[in-house]
């Protein structure tokens, strides 16, 4: 169908999902993602670069470097009974950490214009900034921790749908709020993020070409993808090491720092020119629960492109 085609049809390159197809061996991807909003008078943004490889036809590995504006090291003036969640405030973009990735692909049927395949999945993240918010993340760099989960995708002709249910295990952080009265000392903070549940429903649909006639045509795809989480309350200790150092009781907390559950919906197109050069963008708008770790609308833009390394025969 497309060099794409080696290791996916068209339609289930998900902007902002993963399919449970993997990448060819000795493969090698390139993706530039951003993601963008306004909060208040400040456009938030997230950049990240990943590289990903084929180390067997049916497993893949990502790495992925991130970088933002949407926290700082330390944690807000009198976190967590004020500023939470903390809008508007100025921060520098910086790079926030590492995120590694595995997809093993462990099922597979083949037909006739139509395939099912379920993979697992695991990661891990490394960052270093601090996250104001119960809510976990580990793609887009908001928290360390690590994850895993189940993909399932089936295709159909032109329409492919996938679904991805996971969890996440953040790890406790642990850093500075600033005192709002000159000269006296922050407070230390620890903060256990809460645990959390993901989901995904993702559909995608080959828009063009009609018909296929040679591997130079451009491939339109149109998604509508569906996200979410349930997540968990946090915990939280003030001067911590200190002899007035005490936990947070949970009915104090800021709603941010509460548990809940969202879910959001994605709209997007998706451009494959001369069968190499992938071109995605989409917008995020919220539809049920509540987050505070962003605002709407979401933009997102995400630029691709493999590299193969096939041994000559």
């Amino acid at each position: 169908m497309t060099v794409f085609g080696q290791y996916s049809n068209a339609q289930e390159l998900f902007p902002l999902s993963e399919a449970a197809s993997s990448i060819p061996k000795n493969a090698l991807g390139i993706r530039l993602f951003s993601e963008t909003y306004k909060e208040v008078d400040k456009i938030r943004n997230m950049t990240y670069l990943r590289l990903m490889y084929g180390v067997t036809p049916r497993f893949s590995v990502y790495l992925t470097g991130i970088t933002s504006n949407h926290h700082g090291e330390n944690f807000p003036v009198e976190f967590p009974f004020h500023n939470t969640p903390e809008r508007g405030a100025k921060y520098p973009y910086k790079f926030n950490g590492v995120h590694l990735y595995g997809k093993y692909r462990f099922f597979s049927r083949d037909g006739e214009n139509e395939h099912l395949r379920m993979a697992a999945y695991a990661e891990g993240t490394l960052v270093k900034t601090t996250h104001h918010e119960t809510e976990p993340d580990l793609e887009y760099g908001d928290n360390t921790g690590v994850g895993a989960g189940l993909i399932g995708t089936y295709l159909k002709n032109k329409f492919a749908v996938s679904g991805t249910f996971g969890g996440i295990l953040p790890s406790e952080n642990s850093g500075d709020s600033p005192d709002p009265i000159d000269n006296l000392p922050p407070v230390p903070i620890t903060i256990q993020y809460g645990k959390a549940l993901t989901y995904s429903l993702s559909f995608g649909y080959l828009l063009l070409p009609r018909k296929y006639k040679d591997y130079n045509q451009t491939n339109v795809n149109l998604y509508l993808e569906f996200h979410g989480k349930a997540y968990q309350t946090a915990k939280v200790n003030l001067f911590v090491g200190e002899a007035n150092e005490y936990y947070l009781e949970s009915v104090r907390y800021p709603p941010a720092l509460q548990g809940n559950y969202f879910v959001d919906m994605s709209p997007g197109v998706q451009f494959i020119i001369r069968s190499n050069l992938r071109i995605d963008c989409a917008a995020t708008f919220h539809m049920l629960g509540t987050t505070y770790a962003r605002l709407y609308p979401v933009y997102c833009i995400g630029i691709q492109q493999y590299l193969f390394f096939h041994k000559k025969r």
